[in-house]
């Protein structure tokens, strides 16, 4: 049998193919969603934001910056695939083995025979968005209608997703496990329904088939999300305490084996490569001592104590870096624009957090939970700044979900408080009235 190969140029017929099934997917699973949820229409958000990540794949193969954009790991795994595509079905590492899923997800569509290179970016376009719909969702169970609608929008414009949803890489992925994982959570916390943790499941073993260490992370705040769901309903029904139990159980079992882990030669390994990332000078990430001007600050891994102290710089870096007067070329000053806007959702999560302290986790916990723990993960793994413009992507789809949750509990807040000083004004109008109805 001739090995089949991808096509070198762009195919007509495999991106028509791959946007008319991406679209239709996406257009089921939409009216699937809807069919229990009064109000929640969000259809033309989720088709403006396929446009844009078509029109995004268009502009980039377009004006020849793809290269510099996307980096080398597009070429490696196509190979992998490329060679997975070339076997059996059901031999060597096909449909399992030891390369990762999105390996194995390019090779099957590569194994159709009419899919190039663009019709792949499409497909992962729609695994993405998959995943964000599934955002929508949690927040629409979790706030209602209108905040779903709110972080529909958002995410349609979201500069490092309508990027980084085409790229052929592992992100779309792990959008997907994210998603499914908020999806499932919700569902959980809000009906203490076992399915909930079935999805869970599925969007955590997702993640780890992708990118394990992530994986593994999500996997830790599924797990408190679920005994933090169960504490909460232990108040209102007797089906929280079997998960109660079942989770302590569980955290016996699995522990030692999770300590064990994180040190040894996998500590050494992270530390490793923290070294031979960062700059050494202490200076935020100046580049000076590797030639880099996105590298990061040392810090010290070499102990789990170390760890800890050095993950709030981790943390920053991720979340702040490169700033604006360390960007170097084109490619880096296409990137800030993503940066920006995540500096902008960070902002406004942390003042909606504020006004509604004391309900955060009652409001958001489901999309919270995801979100810190994938935050720990990446800060722990990011090797520099340019890395971190791809896995602050993950962060900032669901910090705006999390952020269009509690938006809506503070207008919620808002609009009761000022009908109860409406109410408290008008008084005396209000008695007149009852008086005349008498």
């Amino acid at each position: 049998m001739a090995t089949p190969l991808i096509n070198a140029s762009d195919s007509g017929e495999g991106i028509a193919i791959a946007v008319l099934f991406v679209g239709l997917v996406l257009l089921l699973a939409l009216r699937y969603l809807q069919r229990t949820r009064h109000g929640f229409t969000i259809g033309q958000a989720l088709v403006v934001a396929f446009a844009v990540r078509m029109l995004a794949i268009v502009a980039v193969n377009a004006t020849g910056i793809g290269t510099s954009l996307r980096g080398g790991d597009e070429t490696t795994f196509l190979s992998y695939a490329q060679f997975l595509a070339s076997q059996a079905l059901g031999h060597a590492d096909l449909p399992h083995g030891q390369y990762q899923l999105q390996t194995i997800v390019f090779a099957l569509q590569i194994k159709l025979g009419f899919m190039d290179v663009t019709a792949l970016r499409v497909t992962q376009v729609g695994i993405a968005m998959l995943g964000t719909l599934f955002m929508v969702v949690a927040v629409y169970d979790l706030a209602g209608a209108r905040a779903a609608r709110f972080a529909a929008w958002v995410l349609a414009f979201e500069p490092a997703s309508m990027f980084f949803n085409s790229e052929i890489h592992k992100e779309s992925l792990m959008e997907l496990g994210a998603g499914l994982v908020a999806l499932g959570g919700v569902w959980f916390w809000k009906r203490l329904d076992v399915r909930g943790i079935l999805i869970c499941g599925l969007g955590c073993l997702i993640a780890i088939e992708t990118r394990s260490y992530a994986g593994w992370f999500l996997v830790c705040g599924a797990v408190l999300m679920i005994l933090h769901a169960s504490l909460r309903g232990m108040r209102s029904s007797s089906r929280a305490l079997p998960f109660v139990y079942a989770i302590i159980v569980a955290a016996f079992i699995v522990g030692p084996a999770v300590f064990a882990a994180t040190g040894g030669k996998n500590l050494k390994t992270l530390q490793q490569s923290q070294a031979a990332n960062a700059t050494g000078s202490g200076e935020g990430g100046t580049g000076q001592s590797n030639g880099s001007n996105l590298a990061l600050e040392q810090v010290d891994f070499s102990s789990r104590g170390a760890i800890i102290t050095s993950l709030p710089t981790k943390i920053r870096d991720l979340i702040l870096e490169p700033y604006p007067w360390q960007l170097g070329d084109a490619s880096q000053m296409f990137g800030a624009i993503g940066t920006l806007f995540a500096y902008v959702i960070l902002i406004a999560l942390v003042r909606y957090a504020w006004l509604s302290r004391g309900n955060i986790f009652g409001r958001a916990g489901p999309l919270l939970y995801p979100l810190l723990f994938e935050l720990i993960a990446y800060s722990l793994t990011v090797g520099n700044a340019g890395t971190g413009f791809r896995y602050r992507s993950h962060l900032v789809t669901l910090a705006i979900a999390a952020l269009a949750a509690l938006r809506q509990q503070v207008v919620e807040k808002r609009q009761i408080t000022g009908a109860a000083e409406t109410l408290t004004t008008d008084e005396p109008a209000v008695a007149a009235m009852v008086v005349t109805a008498a």
